[in-house]
C-alpha cells in the first residue's frame, strides 16, 4: 500500500496470480476495455518472451475518503511460466489483495496446484502468510470441454474457504465480480490499517464506472507503454516510472509458422543482459533456437549453438487440436 500524503491518495496493489495462459492477461484486457477512460490509468507493459506482465490504475466510485484518502487500485497480472520466477516476486512485492486465476480444465489441475505452491513460497519470501492477504480465486475457461468441478478446485486450493468466482475471461463473465470482491476486501484492509483500530471495519461494496457493451480491445489494439525490468523495479520502490518508450502495441505472442521475428532481432540487446553475457568465459557455448517450421501436423525445431552449428533437431508430430506450443531451452552448460 503506497500512501501519498500530498495528494492524499491510497494506493493499493492487486495481483492477479496463476498458470501460464490460464487467464490472468485476459482479465485485465477485459477490465481495461470497458471501464470508463476517466478512471482508468496508462495500461503499461514488460514483456518476457513468452508472456507480459500488465499492469494500471483503476479508481473505483462510491466509496468515499478513508481518513481523508481517496483510494485507487492497482491491478498486475505475474508471468505464469515458473522460469519468470523472479519477475513474480517482484510483481507481488507489496500486494495488498490476490486473485488466484485457476484454470479449470482437469489436465491443468497439477499446474494450478503447483502455481499456488508458488504463490504461497513468495509470498514467505517476504515473511507474508497466505492467511493473511485478502484473495479470491477466480476459476476460468468454465465454458471449456473435460473441466475440473467446483468441489474438485476448491478442494485443491481453496482451503482457506475464500470467495471464489466462475469464470470466461475471453467473454468477461466473471471478470468484474472478481475485481468487486477482492477490491471490497481488500479496502477492508485499507480502512483497518490506516484507522488503527480493533474494530473490524465494515465491508464497503466497491463498484467501478464500467460498460458491458464495450467490446475486448484486441492485444494488439491495446495502447500499452513498455518498460524494462529496471523501470518496474524502480516503481515498485515508489519512484515515478521512467517511460521512455514510445506508446506501441505490444509484440505478438505468436508467431506464424516459419516466420523469421527480424523486429525482434533488431531490437537493442538489455544492458544488463549484454553484461552478463560478456562475463562468461565463453560466449561461443551459448546455445539458441535457430528455426522453428511447421507443416504436415508436424513441428520441426533445429537449435544451434554459439559457433553457428547445430547441434540438435526436433522433429514433433502435433495432434490436430494444438492451438500453441511452448518451447523451452534449458541449457545445462
Amino acid at each position: 500500500m503506497l500512501i501519498n500524503h500530498t495528494s492524499k491518495q491510497v494506493t493499493a496493489k492487486i495481483v492477479y496470480y496463476g498458470t501460464g495462459l490460464g487467464g490472468k492477461t485476459t482479465n485485465l484486457q477485459y477490465i481495461y476495455s470497458v471501464t470508463s477512460p476517466r478512471t482508468r490509468g496508462e495500461l503499461v507493459c514488460m514483456e518476457t518472451e513468452i508472456e507480459r506482465t500488465l499492469f494500471f490504475d483503476l479508481l473505483p466510485i462510491n466509496v468515499g475518503m478513508v481518513k481523508g484518502y481517496e483510494t485507487k487500485f492497482q491491478l498486475y497480472t505475474v508471468p505464469g511460466q515458473v522460469f519468470y520466477d523472479s519477475t513474480r516476486k517482484l510483481v507481488l512485492k507489496g500486494a495488498d489483495g490476490i486473485v488466484f486465476v485457476a484454470d479449470s480444465q482437469e489436465l491443468m489441475e497439477q499446474a494450478n496446484q503447483e502455481s499456488f505452491a508458488n504463490l504461497k513460497e513468495n509470498l514467505g519470501f517476504y515473511n507474508h502468510l497466505i492467511g493473511d492477504i485478502p484473495l479470491v480465486f477466480q476459476y476460468n475457461k468454465r465454458d471449456l470441454k473435460n473441466i475440473s468441478s467446483l468441489d474438485k478446485l476448491n478442494g485443491d486450493l481453496n482451503d482457506l474457504s475464500r470467495p471464489y468466482f466462475e469464470a470466461v475471461a475471453r467473454s468477461g463473465r466473471g471478470v468484474i465480480e472478481t475485481l468487486r470482491e477482492i477490491s471490497s476486501l481488500t479496502l477492508v484492509r485499507i480502512k483497518e490499517m490506516l484507522e488503527h483500530t480493533v474494530v473490524p471495519a465494515k465491508n464497503v461494496a466497491v463498484q467501478f464506472d464500467v460498460d458491458r457493451d464495450q467490446q475486448m480491445l484486441k492485444m494488439e489494439d491495446l495502447p500499452v507503454k513498455k518498460v524494462s525490468m529496471e523501470q518496474m523495479a524502480a516503481s515498485e520502490a515508489g519512484q515515478e516510472l521512467p517511460i521512455k518508450t514510445e506508446t506501441a502495441p505490444p509484440a505478438a505472442v505468436e508467431k506464424a509458422a516459419g516466420e523469421v521475428d527480424e523486429a525482434r532481432q533488431a531490437e537493442p540487446v538489455n544492458p544488463s543482459i549484454g553484461e552478463l553475457l560478456h562475463r562468461l568465459e565463453d560466449p561461443g557455448r551459448i546455445t539458441r533456437i535457430e528455426k522453428i517450421s511447421a507443416g504436415d501436423g508436424r513441428l520441426i525445431i533445429e537449435v544451434k549453438g554459439g559457433d553457428g552449428r547445430t547441434i540438435r533437431q526436433f522433429d514433433i508430430a502435433l495432434h490436430p487440436e494444438t492451438r500453441k506450443v511452448n518451447i523451452i531451452l534449458d541449457v545445462k552448460s
